[in-house]
């Protein structure tokens, strides 16, 4: 049986036209109800998992410009989950963690480690530790990723850009690594393109 480090990658086909913020947290809220019915499924057992090497939660990364909605992404994951205090950036720590929904949700922000060069914010991420990072029994939200040193064996990569010709709108890429989050991610399109037929459908390449 294939291990969660021998899945392949896929990625969405054209981009998401996502034409507020409401529409952005709206599909994020999908994301978060989708993630509570995988990681609490039989499928996502403990036994299950010692089997295929699968990680015990799910990991989003978020890319895009300040501004382009991130964490507009991650108050959407947030209301998905039930979760009522109000969730903004992290400031002045990496990770901020939220235990009062459904499941676990940790928001991670890394946008301080864009000028460091080995010093006190580079040991803050080596103090984060990535791999305890990966292994939580929930979801893991990461803004800036590309500042991590790798990524974990499975993951949903989302990118936010301001949509060249909509004020106001963003155009979502997503990528990710493993069957069982790409397999999420058509149901999640599915739902939300059902709740807003103005939407772009989505097709995927392996």
């Amino acid at each position: 049986m294939a291990s969660a480090r021998d899945e392949e990658l896929w990625q969405q086909a054209s981009p998401l036209v996502l034409s507020s913020a409401a529409a952005t947290q709206s599909l994020a809220a999908l994301v978060a109800q989708a993630a509570v019915r995988l990681l609490r499924g039989p499928q996502h057992s403990p036994q299950r998992r010692s089997k295929t090497d699968s990680p015990p939660g799910l990991v989003i990364l978020l890319e895009g410009n300040l501004g382009s909605g991130k964490t507009t992404f991650v108050q959407g994951l947030g209301q998905g989950l039930g979760i009522p205090e109000p969730i903004d950036s992290p400031t002045f720590v990496l990770v901020h963690e939220y235990h009062t929904g459904r499941i676990p949700l940790f928001h991670c922000d890394l946008y301080r480690l864009e000028s460091a060069s080995g010093g006190a914010e580079s040991s803050a991420l080596d103090d984060l530790g990535l791999e305890e990072l990966w292994s939580q029994a929930g979801i893991t939200a990461i803004e800036w990723p590309q500042y991590l040193p790798y990524w974990p064996a499975t993951y949903l990569w989302l990118c936010l850009e301001a949509h060249p010709q909509a004020e106001g709108s963003r155009l979502l890429y997503a990528k990710g690594k493993g069957s069982q989050l790409a397999h999420l991610w058509q149901q999640v399109l599915s739902q939300f393109t059902q709740q807003d037929p103005q939407e772009n459908g989505i097709l995927f390449s392996s």
